[in-house]
């Protein structure tokens, strides 16, 4: 027999970020787990999990996309251990959406945004046979832009992206000399008369304790391994010119 799964995921992208949404119709589940692969079939890895398993409508959001095709599937894990999987969907991102996008933190925190989604009854008129029905819209603070996709047999979802202050919460402007490539993950300092000055960077930590620092820059071009900051989070950093204080600013790495 085969196991029941989840109806189709829909999704909702706007400048590099994904928000993913579906109907689970299952109590009892324990974890909930996205998954995203460049290609339809293997190399699935975990980008999440969803802090809300009740039953109904759910979400997530992807703030950290790859640039060009990004297949997504969720996995239920139930209290016994028994694990189901959904079916699959294709996001293809532009890598300029994704160069050009905020600097948004890691996906877990994104999470505090995707939970404020709520979901209403409405009642929808199909303007071709005039019949009436209720049907469930997931619904946000305001309406920014709408993509309404069939998701399953008699729910029809109507996704509203968030308000753009909504998502500024959750991100900073990105500075000109320390920020975080999008396509690798690493730290690129571009500093363009670093060999005519002294520069130098520390980082700190969430709790505000310093955890990393650059005593001198010697370069106009530098990559930071993402592997110095041992785990994924947000990470300010003060950057100096001749001793003197030049910008603080934020990194994610994730």
């Amino acid at each position: 027999m085969a196991q029941p799964t989840l109806p189709d995921l829909a999704n909702v992208s706007q400048n590099g970020i994904n928000i993913l949404t579906w109907a689970c119709q299952y109590d009892g589940v324990k974890t909930i787990i996205v998954q995203r692969s460049s290609d339809s079939n293997v190399n699935y890895v975990t980008i999440g999990y969803v802090r809300n398993t009740a039953k109904g409508v759910q979400f997530y959001l992807d703030g950290h996309p790859k640039p060009g095709p990004n297949w997504y599937r969720i996995k239920l894990v139930f209290g016994s251990d028994l694990t189901w999987t959904s079916n699959r969907i294709k996001v293809i991102v532009d890598s300029s959406q994704v160069a050009k996008g905020r600097v948004l933190p890691p996906n877990d925190s994104l999470q505090d945004l995707a939970a404020k989604f709520q979901t209403k009854t409405v009642q929808i008129t199909d303007t071709a046979t005039g019949k009436t029905n209720k049907k469930s819209v997931i619904v946000t603070s305001t309406v920014k832009t709408k993509d309404t996709s069939k998701v399953a047999s008699g729910l029809s979802l109507t996704i509203e992206l968030p308000d753009i202050e909504q998502v500024n919460a959750y991100s900073y402007i990105k500075s000109n000399y320390v920020f975080t490539n999008p396509f690798t993950g690493h730290v690129n300092i571009e500093i363009d008369d670093a060999t005519k000055h002294t520069y130098n960077l520390d980082f700190y930590d969430a709790k505000n304790v310093k955890i990393l620092e650059i005593p001198k820059i010697m370069e106009a071009n530098v990559v930071l391994d993402k592997r110095n900051f041992q785990k994924v989070g947000m990470y300010k950093f003060d950057l100096y010119k001749d001793k003197v204080k030049l910008e603080t600013g934020y990194i994610t790495i994730y």
